[in-house]
């Protein structure tokens, strides 16, 4: 299966500080690659590199190489690319507006305005997470008086709004109930079938349940990628063993 990203050497630090030390690594179209790891190993760093989002913060620096469909990210344009590569932040973000207004800012802002074509994104994005039937009659509601779980299905399909290719989520359960986990880990079962998903995670039970792909992020390394069952069934490394055995985390 041809990758739709290819990694290659990835370092990143802050203030001169390394965080992430030569990650190599190719993530597949329409699976679900899930990211784990002890807090401060480099997880959300390595997402903000993806879609270029580490390059706003002040004294953070990037090196190697980041491909999406053989063409270098660092040439693209950077609002192309956080189009094509959206990310879902680990406490939900809705804006401070209506569920609508919400759902068609990304679209607006790339240069969508009739509103049939805007009433029909909000309508099949909000299908999409699972949203639609509860919201429909209250899309000038803000977004604001959503409960939590919905609010974060709602940042999932603003994400979609905009037809990306992959989906970052960070750690998008962490704040989340039990149901309110179970209905998002089934939207990114059905999701996949559409989109590349990169989850980053630190429930291991979650990994179980719906990646392909499995990475461990220890210190900054890439300490083992593979699928889920070798991942989980047949470690490769004592590193991964110790972790999932709970030796540190």
């Amino acid at each position: 299966m041809e990758e739709i990203v290819k990694i290659r050497e990835l370092c990143a630090s802050y203030d001169r500080v390394p965080v992430l030390d030569h990650i190599c690594m190719n993530i597949e179209p329409n699976k679900i690659t899930v990211l784990i790891g002890p807090s401060g190993c480099g997880k959300t760093t390595f997402l903000h590199c993806i879609n270029r989002l580490l390059e706003n913060q002040q004294n953070a620096a990037i090196q190697g190489s980041i491909l999406l469909n053989n063409r270098d990210i660092f040439s693209m344009d950077a609002d192309d690319l956080r189009r094509r590569i959206g990310l879902v932040f680990q406490t939900p973000t809705p804006f401070p507006f209506s569920i609508y207004k919400n759902m068609t800012h990304g679209p607006k802002y790339f240069g969508i305005r009739q509103k049939p074509q805007l009433d029909h994104i909000v309508r099949e994005k909000l299908s999409m997470a699972g949203l639609w039937d509860e919201v429909k009659n209250d899309l000038s509601k803000s977004a604001l008086k959503l409960s939590g779980g919905q609010q974060q299905r709602l940042c999932i399909a603003r994400a979609l709004s905009v037809e990306p290719e992959i989906l970052l989520l960070d750690e998008p359960c962490s704040a989340l109930d039990i149901k309110s986990t179970a209905v998002i880990e089934k939207l990114l079962l059905e999701l996949k079938k559409q989109y590349t998903i990169v989850l980053v995670t630190h429930n291991i039970a979650q990994a179980k349940r719906i990646a392909d792909n499995v990475g461990f992020l220890h210190q900054g390394r890439l300490v083992e990628f593979n699928t889920r069952e070798q991942f989980f069934h047949h470690p490769q490394q004592q590193e991964t063993q110790a972790f999932l055995d709970g030796v540190y985390g």
